[in-house]
Order: C-alpha cells, then sequence, then structure tokens
C-alpha cells in the first residue's frame, strides 16, 4: 500500500480484504467485491473523476451517446490538473504488488481454464511487469493499465455500451471498479454474466478504436446466468478466458454519465482462440 501525500488518503488495494472463499464459479471464475474501498478514500477518487468532456477534449474525441472514453494511466500521471489520490491510486494498481495480489487469488482458475498458459508465458509468477504506454513488451512481459472510464450520456434511445462478448485474448485480466454517482437514478448499465447456450456459436469481429480486434457474440448463442448491479464502490474482477462472456444491460435515457474504473493486464500473444 502507498502513504498518504499531505491530506491524500492513503492508497488501499483493490483486493486488500479479497479471498479465494470469495471466488464465485458460474457461470465463470469471477469476484463481486461491495464496498471495495474505505469511504475516505472512495470519496476523494469519486469527487476528482474526470468527465466524459474532460477525457474528450484531452484525446480528442467527440462527444456522442453512450461512447467510451478512457483516461489511461499514463495520460492520468501526465496530466497536472488531475489529483494526487489518482496518480497513487492507478499507480499502485498498475504495479508489480498489485499483479501478484491477482495470481495469489486467481492462479489457480486462471489455470484450471487455459492448462498451457505457463508453457506460453513461462511461470506466472516470474513475468516482467510493466505499465501500459510507458514500458514495452522488449523488457516486460505484462503490462497492466488502471484506466479511468466514462460512458457517456444516453441520448435519443436507450442503448447498451456492449452486448456479450469475451475481452480480448491477450488480456490476461480484466477488471471493472463502479463509481455512480449517488444522485445516478438511471435504470440498466449492469454488468450481465453469460454462458454459452451450445457448444456450437460464432463470435464476430470489428476493429476498436486502438487499432486491434473485439470479440462479440450474437445473444442467440448465449444465456444470462446472472446480473451484477452498477453499484458505486463495487469491484468485479476475473481471469480472462472463452467462457468470460460478459455484457452491459441496456442503459435508460439519461443525462448521468456512467462511470467506473478498468484494470487491465495485456500480453504480447494471445493465451487462447476463438472460433470465428
Amino acid at each position: 500500500m502507498t502513504t498518504a501525500h499531505d491530506d491524500t488518503p492513503a492508497i488501499t488495494s483493490l483486493l486488500a480484504n479479497v479471498t479465494k472463499e470469495d471466488i464465485r464459479r458460474d457461470p465463470f471464475p469471477h469476484i463481486v467485491v461491495r464496498d471495495a474501498l474505505p469511504r475516505e478514500l472512495y470519496d476523494a477518487l469519486a469527487k476528482s473523476m474526470p468527465t466524459a468532456e474532460y477525457i474528450g477534449e484531452k484525446v480528442g474525441k467527440p462527444i456522442t451517446s453512450n461512447e467510451r472514453y478512457n483516461y489511461m494511466s499514463e495520460l492520468i500521471l501526465g496530466d497536472a490538473t488531475m489529483s494526487r489520490v489518482w496518480k497513487d491510486f492507478v499507480t499502485y494498481h498498475a504495479s508489480p504488488a498489485f499483479y501478484a495480489q491477482f495470481l495469489d487469488l486467481f492462479r489457480e482458475d486462471l489455470l484450471a481454464n487455459l492448462p498451457k498458459t505457463e508453457e506460453r508465458t513461462g511461470p506466472l509468477c516470474d513475468l516482467r511487469v510493466g505499465r501500459r504506454h510507458r514500458d514495452d513488451f522488449q523488457s516486460h512481459d505484462i503490462l497492466l493499465d488502471c484506466t479511468a472510464v466514462i460512458n457517456s450520456a444516453v441520448t435519443g434511445k436507450p442503448s447498451s455500451y456492449r452486448g456479450p462478448h469475451v475481452d480480448k485474448p491477450y488480456k490476461l485480466y480484466g477488471g471493472l471498479f463502479y463509481m455512480r454517482l449517488p444522485e445516478d437514478d438511471t435504470p440498466g448499465g449492469d454488468l450481465v454474466l453469460y454462458r454459452y447456450r451450445t457448444e456450437a456459436h460464432t463470435f464476430y469481429t470489428s476493429a476498436s478504436e486502438y487499432g486491434d480486434q473485439r470479440f462479440d457474440i450474437d445473444p442467440e448463442y448465449v444465456e444470462e446466468v446472472t446480473t451484477i448491479p452498477y453499484e458505486s464502490n463495487t469491484l468485479v474482477m476475473y481471469p480472462i478466458n472463452r467462457f468470460a462472456l460478459h455484457g452491459v444491460s441496456v442503459r435508460g435515457l439519461t443525462h448521468h454519465q456512467r462511470r467506473f474504473v478498468a484494470l487491465v493486464g495485456d500480453l504480447e500473444h494471445h493465451l487462447f482462440d476463438l472460433a470465428l
């Protein structure tokens, strides 16, 4: 954990109070942690979180309905107007210490679903951990990020930012830390977890704004298993594999923005393939 700067709250890991007993395995291994951060720390982050308009201006992305705006660790750390608490928070949650916590929690489940992982990567505990957009794969094996994310207001008609999908196969894990505003009474925007209806299914790809491919699946091939409400100070985290199907439920028309932190660990090469 990091120490406080002046009156900035000390950083507590999102995984500080999580144990293997907290892992849920239906429909795939994941954790749901409510009140993940101490209230003082959460409140300090929440009140200084950037808006979609701020991020959009910084990254040169126009504001449209229910679009995603990412402010990655390196952008936060290089922004003189961002608060110290955010800089401390992203530094810790894109660090070797946080990766070690993830591994202590999920290594067994990860290898159970992807048993050849360490044949491709080497021992997971020995991976050289760097930070995305600061380091590269010449000197590091996994690049972490802790990104402030906004889904913009929903205008025109209700919509889902993204339906059922599997995260990119070169990512080792995914995490969502929800920072819902207390005045946000918008229905929807929850995380839906799915399982395949049958072994026969088809993914389709589309280009992401980062130049790689997204893997989505038609809803006819999946069934909903559980819904995790979009609630403040709630963490959802999971190892990524082809069973880790999830999506976002439809959000109603609203001027409120959907706010969360995305936690990722990128590898250089895919760990699994998806039937296309």
